[in-house]
């Protein structure tokens, strides 16, 4: 994929260009456009809806309806999720939610009401997939449920921000909540992480969730919601990604940001982002390209110390035997320590490996 295919690309999205260009050089503009998520807004920004266009817009109509139908049952018994990462950037920072693509919707709750959320979704039709649990080795669980028309509806239930221990206390639940957005959707109240908290969150989940993937689809996000801030915004933006520890996650997004939607971020606050630190901030390691798993699990040691940091290790090594029955199909209890050995055979070579790279 040459450089002047995303420029292109970028300039259409940023609304400099709303023309295609002709011959193979559209097809492979449209071939990017698909490979980095953002074809939606390529279609409209070039007056290019089509019905695959149509058919987005009724697929996530759907999709909001469901995940206000889940909002409104949880409220109903008392627990107020916040809706975070692209659920909610899609009806805060874009001309319409369709336009914005995303696999899951994401909800932060309060750790102590997990169990009723649980039970609020069983009610509800959702199942749980084979997902590995314990008490450090993740803070989110999966749920699925299959609609009328056989369209899946995925949702990641958190109770911290993230599972990588760099950042999983980045917020809490109380924190967000304290300055937390409201957003009527379809006559459904949606509460929202406040646009500063929004874009830090944003920053981070870029790095630590997508290995600094640089997929346009996350960097327009981040273009979205910086365009619209305040002076005051981005004195507080600063501020905030100081004192958690993630000003360079935070300036490298914005920089990305810059160079490729040339969004208008003042030259002070990049200044104050790319300042150096006394001490390196941990999450920086997050930045290096191609990062093994073992090198993500070697950062989350460091920062949880000896104790716990073995407590993590057994997670990794020896998860609940619900899983491995769900994961291999096993039954038989007996065959279950032959599992638990491919597993950490399986394990070694993953854990060691670099990610592939996008092609």
């Amino acid at each position: 994929m040459t450089p002047g295919v995303i420029t292109e690309l970028c300039a259409i999205l940023r609304g400099a260009s709303s023309e295609l260009p002709a011959g193979e050089a559209r097809e492979s503009l449209l071939v990017a456009a698909r490979r980095h998520r953002v074809d939606r807004l390529v279609a409209l920004r070039t007056g290019q809806v089509d019905d695959e266009s149509r058919a987005a817009v009724v697929l996530d109509e759907l999709h909001v309806l469901e995940l206000n139908r889940v909002l409104a049952a949880l409220e109903a018994s008392g627990v107020v999720p916040i809706v975070f990462k692209g659920a909610a950037i899609a009806h805060t920072h874009y001309e319409a939610s369709w336009l914005r693509p995303r696999v899951d919707a994401d909800i932060l709750i309060p750790s102590s009401q997990r169990q009723r959320t649980f039970d609020v979704l069983g009610r509800l039709g959702y199942r749980q997939p084979p997902f590995t649990s314990g008490a450090l080795v993740t803070y989110q669980k999966p749920f699925m449920r299959t609609g009328r028309w056989a369209e899946e509806y995925a949702l990641d239930v958190h109770w911290r921000i993230a599972n990588a221990q760099v950042v999983a206390d980045l917020y809490t639940y109380d924190e967000l909540a304290s300055r937390a957005c409201a957003v009527s959707v379809r006559g459904q109240l949606m509460r929202t992480p406040a646009a500063v908290d929004a874009l830090l969150l944003a920053c981070v989940h870029r790095v630590i969730h997508h290995d600094n993937a640089d997929d346009l689809v996350w960097i327009y996000d981040l273009h979205s919601i910086a365009r619209r801030f305040t002076t005051a915004d981005w004195k507080g933006f600063v501020d905030s990604a100081s004192r958690r520890g993630v000003k360079a996650l935070c300036a490298h997004g914005l920089q990305m940001s810059i160079d490729r939607f040339e969004t208008g971020i003042p030259a002070d606050v990049m200044a104050r982002l790319t300042r150096p630190v006394r001490t390196r901030e941990r999450s920086a390691r997050y930045l290096r390209k191609g990062l093994r798993p073992i090198d993500r699990l070697v950062t989350d040691l460091a920062v949880l110390g000896p104790r716990a940091g073995v407590r993590l290790l057994w997670e990794h090594v020896a998860p609940p035997a619900s899983y491995l029955e769900g994961k291999y199909g096993v039954r038989n209890r007996v065959l279950l320590s032959a599992f638990y050995a491919r597993r950490v055979v399986e394990g070694l070579s993953r854990w060691i490996s670099r990610p592939r790279a996008w092609v």
